[in-house]
């Protein structure tokens, strides 16, 4: 009953002062990652593309809670290979080539931890259901991977913020706002 409480005061804060929530994504050791070490720059980008989805979900997600994610190791999807003439360098897509990453966190609200874990998420089936990613999106199957496991790890946090808006809502409909 605290915990409510206090999620439900710190969301009724986070109304008035839309910045008192974060999102913070640590790489730890990016340059010793499994996957993503071919280039600096290429890793630089996958690093903020993947930095940016994680941020996304959690303050989409988890409004009012402060999340810290360490992720410790990265596997995108497809594996580079040399192609054509010139050896270009293409990332390939196979079913043996899943993304995974691992990864630790803390979970927070009003300075204290509610709850931490790790995760080693891996999705096995990425070529599977190709309908729910947009195929311009270079980071696509990791970003579904990471928003599957945000709805799962974070469901009952998930659904205190959703009641929390639509009571919101209706207070605001009865009082005119």
């Amino acid at each position: 009953m605290k915990t409510r409480f206090l999620i439900a005061s710190m969301l009724a804060l986070c109304g008035a002062f839309p910045v008192c929530a974060a999102v913070e994504v640590r790489f730890v050791s990016p340059e010793k990652f499994s996957d993503i070490n071919f280039s600096a720059g290429d890793r630089e980008q996958a690093l903020r593309g993947l930095q940016s989805i994680i941020r996304e979900l959690g303050e989409h997600h988890l409004p009012g809670y402060d999340l810290v994610i360490d992720v410790n190791n990265v596997d995108l999807a497809g594996e580079v290979r040399p192609v054509g003439r010139n050896m270009d360098m293409v990332r390939v897509m196979s079913n043996v080539t899943s993304p995974a990453i691992d990864l630790s966190y803390v979970l927070s609200a009003g300075g204290k931890v509610l709850r931490s874990g790790q995760a080693n998420l891996r999705d096995m089936n990425y070529m599977d259901g190709i309908g729910r990613i947009d195929s311009s999106e270079s980071l696509r199957y990791e970003k579904k991977m990471l928003d599957d496991w945000f709805a799962r790890e974070f469901k009952s946090e998930i659904s205190e913020v959703k009641a929390h808006s639509q009571d919101s809502a209706q207070s605001d409909k009865l009082t005119g706002k």
